[in-house]
């Protein structure tokens, strides 16, 4: 066969770099990808794991998800540090303590956890690293003793959702407890019974950049509404909408999601004005409250 006619040979260098950008932006064709040479399947398989998924919940399309079988399996058959190497993001949809140890026992890289249910399970596990979390999405029943700027977990914490209501009597402890963490940056909450204390941690957390209630509805209730004022003048706070598991699957994957909205929200208000920005919002018929971030984003 004549040389000119052969298939042309990439360099591996550009191979692998081709092969790794087509597996990172589409990972459920990964275990096909890892059929087609050994050199191949080292180049993608840690992207297969970069983000973990553990979830009765469908992932979004082009996105594998993982049984709890799975993951047991894979743990049980490759050296910790491929997972300490390889995984970045965990969601961990489920209650059984045991496997939340586990996983977070091998998976010590992981920087983004979204864990709802087992909050116990970041504080009791058997003595191992903890991983340097730079965002935490958890319940907030039974963190609040664990919450200190010198714990290793909130070392590097600058992005935490709070899920779910305080318990009774311990609002002043949050409001006292949140801004010891270093790094936090942006922090949001889901119910309204976090806004009493909205207006003391705006003022304590020296870095906070965002501010958010997932609740959705504007401050107008019997016992919300006492708050509205003196959050309407902070551009820092924002209320909007999160479709929790594809708001979270969508920021990991490509950086869409809830926080990037409300940034882009709050840097709108902050360059036009408010007197402005509420001008710009009656031009296009935008009926809501200065600090409603709509599903679409003004752009200036």
């Amino acid at each position: 066969m004549r040389a000119d006619l052969l298939a042309p040979v990439l360099p591996p260098d550009l191979e692998r770099q081709i092969l790794q950008i087509y597996a990172y932006s589409r990972p459920v064709v990964i275990p096909k990808l890892m059929l087609v040479a050994w050199r191949v399947k080292e180049w993608v398989e840690p992207l297969l794991y970069r983000t973990i998924i553990i979830s009765g919940n469908p992932p979004i399309e082009g996105y594998p998800s993982f049984t709890s079988d799975i993951v047991k399996a894979a743990i049980q058959s490759k050296p910790p540090e491929f997972f300490r190497n390889s995984v970045r993001n965990v969601l961990l949809h489920v209650f059984d303590l045991g496997l939340v140890h586990l996983v977070l026992s091998v998976c010590t890289g992981v920087e983004n956890l979204w864990a709802p249910f087992t909050v116990r399970g970041l504080f009791d596990q058997p003595p191992c690293p903890m991983p340097p979390l730079k965002h935490l999405y958890t319940t907030c029943l039974s963190l609040l003793p664990h919450i200190s700027g010198a714990h290793p977990l909130f070392a590097q914490l600058t992005h935490l959702e709070l899920i779910g209501s305080p318990n009774e009597g311990e609002l002043e402890q949050w409001a006292a407890k949140l801004p010891l963490l270093p790094q936090l940056t942006h922090l949001s909450f889901d119910e309204e019974d976090f806004l009493p204390i909205c207006p003391a941690l705006l003022q304590q957390c020296k870095l906070l950049v965002v501010l958010a209630c997932l609740d959705g509805k504007p401050l107008i209730g019997a016992t919300t509404h006492i708050y509205e004022e003196e959050l309407s003048k902070d551009p820092r706070f924002a209320v909007l909408v999160s479709q929790w598991f594809r708001d979270w699957q969508l920021g990991v994957h490509n950086g869409d999601d809830y926080w990037r909205r409300a940034e882009q929200f709050i840097a709108t208000r902050r360059i036009l004005g408010d007197r402005h920005f509420l001008a710009q919002r009656q031009s296009k018929n935008i009926d809501a409250k200065i600090y409603e971030v709509p599903d679409e984003i003004e752009h200036i």
